[in-house]
């Protein structure tokens, strides 16, 4: 084997003489001049296994020369080493290569035979001026471990390379220290983990061996611990069964789509920094991958559903004229809200602050450690998502795990829902008037925000023009508010006249079924000349970005419609089908641990990521990022989504009973015209004694 190895080696240096010329003339005598002093040590230990590997191999092949081959295996990690390293002519230089790739699982191998290793990437600028000279060129080494970032650029420099400059380097492994904020998180998770393990083994003893179901527990501190019960909590997610007359039953498997297509819209996101430029460039020309491109209509997918379930479940209890007056209501309205998303949501934030930085991997190495920067502003950043003002951020590079943007525009809008529940409530003139009139401004709005965009000046565009894209149009609640908008109209048509058995001509539905997928289908393909650089004026890009975004929502609300009133067909037994209620249920908590999963799933690999098409993004990273992101969602649900749910009821319930106490200090219902037992009674239609009904809050963070 030693005598394969060497004859490979002999022939690779053989072969490659031209690029040892360029990139390491001979085995370099360097100064180490400001190198750290166990970095200076192993390095010189490795360079002088080098040379007497290769002292010793041109012994072996002298003729009638004598082999050691011992010393051989003893250096052989040194060759290894070596040839781990990113090379400059290999399979693809044509495609406009901007990574020169070495061998991760090579440099992995050898670790810790004579030190540990480390496998890094520096940045690299070339010494002459060549077409794309500006691209940001990395190469990958494999150095001693105890070579940290700001060691190799100074090694690489000395080595004499006569094409590029090393600027900094950034490595797979990295220390992290483990602070205050870590160690308290983890002793809360540890804390939560074993609640809910205790939890869950009561309940599972209490209903296997006594037959003593948790729903029907009155003790206020059992029913508090059997809220963390996985037994409970995941027979609820998992369950499949036929909703009750009057449930919006197409909603799930829209989630279910709509999250999916958010993870493959997010995976080719993070191709944008693709190893081969012009594989990457030339998507935009095949018309079939603008259903990848346009994936940023899946967030007024969300925006949709979320009004919808808004006001139907607003307007479907029937509320009475007083029980609107009552400032209670709106108080639980708010509360709901909040309750509702904070706890996995800002759990888990601090989730990948803490445990973010410890994903490591060549793809995090390659991205100059991304993940362990967003993590770092959130120690900072963390109380914007608190309060869910994120989304105003002016600094998008330095914002608070970026995807958690929908999350604060959602709450925003819902913060001003009431406006025009109200005004339905009283009069559906009023109230679709306000929306046609919310909407105007948006589209307005919109078209003002564009020509000031186009007319920004070249300074500012070029310093950042995602970022002032983001800021002025992408992520502003006056701009998102149109699907969420006819969402409430949706909603409240769906909730008074759901239960009728309105006919429909046959005709009529599919003519209405083909204009939805017409206008669909137009909406993702319309702006496919754009993509391909031809010019189009901010009146055009407002125009598009205004109607393409109703048109969706429209197309999508109608489907939403046909499906509830029977005129679906096929299509209505499909997306109603029992089999998507679990995704459904999981949709928001897949939505919040998708963009770390991906990464982690991303970090996996040996190399980092090189597009070849999009069906290649899809089956090799999307498909399985969208499996284990619902893996991780379904123990984030148990042990912190439906936990708190049912906390939430049992609050709410304590907020009602005191509300309704009377002056003789005893829980009575008293009538909020009509009565708060109404009030009460509603709640229980909604969630059941335990049946927690999760609803819709997910998203996207894709720009145009």
């Amino acid at each position: 084997m030693i005598f394969i190895l060497l004859w490979t080696f002999c022939t690779v240096i053989s072969a490659q003489t031209n690029w040892k010329d360029l990139i390491i003339p001979k085995i370099p005598h360097l100064n180490y001049t400001g190198v750290s002093e166990q970095c200076t040590k192993d390095t010189k230990l490795w360079l002088s296994s080098l040379e007497t590997f290769v002292a010793t191999s041109t012994q072996c092949m002298a003729p009638g020369g004598k082999c050691d081959t011992k010393k051989l295996e003893e250096n052989m990690f040194a060759v290894q080493q070596l040839d781990s390293f990113g090379r400059l002519f290999e399979p693809g230089l044509l495609e406009l290569l901007d990574t020169f790739e070495g061998n991760y699982q090579e440099c992995e191998r050898i670790s810790g035979i004579k030190y540990d290793t480390n496998y890094c990437y520096m940045g690299l600028i070339p010494k002459i001026k060549l077409p794309f000279s500006s691209l940001p060129y990395r190469s990958a080494v494999c150095m001693p471990r105890s070579c940290q970032h700001l060691d190799l650029p100074k090694l690489y420099n000395q080595l004499g390379s006569k094409l590029f400059t090393a600027r900094f380097a950034k490595c797979v492994h990295q220390d992290i220290e483990k602070d205050s904020a870590f160690w308290g998180f983890t002793i809360f998770m540890g804390i939560m983990i074993s609640i809910a393990i205790l939890a869950t083994s009561v309940d599972y003893l209490r209903e296997t061996t006594y037959n003593i179901p948790s729903d029907k527990e009155t003790n206020l501190y059992l029913k508090f611990l059997l809220a963390f019960s996985f037994w409970t909590n995941a027979g609820q997610i998992l369950s499949v069964k036929e909703q009750k007359p009057g449930f919006i039953k197409s909603l799930d498997c829209i989630r279910a789509f709509s999250i999916s297509w958010v993870i493959a819209g997010h995976s080719l996101l993070f191709f944008e920094f693709n190893e081969t430029l012009i594989p990457i460039s030339n998507v935009p020309k095949l018309i079939w991958n603008h259903l990848f491109l346009n994936a940023t209509v899946s967030v007024d997918t969300f925006f949709l559903m979320s009004g919808i379930v808004v006001a139907y479940l607003f307007f479907k209890q029937r509320p009475k004229s007083s029980t609107i007056k009552s400032p209670l209501t709106w108080i639980l309205f708010y509360l709901h809200r909040y309750l509702r998303l904070t706890p996995p949501y800002m759990i888990f934030v601090g989730f990948f602050v803490v445990y973010g930085p410890y994903i490591q991997g060549p793809y995090a190495a390659w991205m100059w450690n991304a993940l362990a920067s967003m993590s770092n502003y959130c120690r900072t950043n963390w109380w914007r998502n608190l309060i869910y003002i994120n989304n105003f951020d002016t600094n998008q590079k330095t914002t608070c795990y970026p995807v958690s943007w929908y999350l604060a525009v959602d709450t925003q809008l819902y913060l001003v829902a009431p406006i025009f529940l109200v005004a339905l409530y009283f009069s559906f003139a009023a109230g679709a008037v306000s929306i046609v009139a919310g909407c105007v401004g948006s589209i307005v709005t919109t078209y003002i925000l564009y020509g000031v965009y186009d007319t920004m000046s070249a300074d500012d565009y070029h310093s950042d023009p995602d970022g002032h894209y983001t800021n002025m149009i992408y992520n502003r609640p006056w701009i998102r508010c149109t699907p969420y908008l006819l969402g409430l109209l949706t909603g409240y048509i769906i909730a008074n006249y759901g239960k009728r058995q309105i006919r429909f001509n046959r005709a009529i539905s599919i003519t209405c079924w083909v204009v939805a997928f017409g206008i669909g289908f137009a909406c993702l393909f319309a702006n496919y000349d754009y993509d391909k650089g031809s010019y189009w004026s901010p009146f055009v890009k407002g125009t598009f970005n205004n109607f393409s975004r109703l048109g969706w929502s429209v197309a999508v609300a109608w489907v939403i419609v046909a499906n509830h009133f029977g005129w679906g067909g096929p299509i209505n037994a499909f997306m109603s089908h029992p089999i998507w209620q679990p995704f459904g249920k999981l949709s928001y908590c897949a939505y919040i641990v998708h963009w770390m999963a991906l990464y982690y799933f991303l970090n996996v690999g040996d190399r980092p990521l090189q597009f070849f098409n999009i069906w290649q993004v899809y089956c090799y990273y999307a498909i399985p990022a969208t499996i284990l992101s619902y893996f991780f969602a379904f123990f984030w649900s148990c042990l912190f989504e439906v936990s708190t749910l049912k906390l939430e009821k049992m609050l709410i319930e304590a907020i009602l009973r005191i509300g309704a106490t009377t002056s003789d200090s005893r829980p009575k219902p008293v009538p909020i015209s009509g009565g708060l037992t109404k009030a009460e009674d509603d709640l229980k239609k909604t969630n059941g004694s335990w049946d927690i009904e999760i609803e819709p809050v997910e998203p996207v963070v894709l720009k145009c």
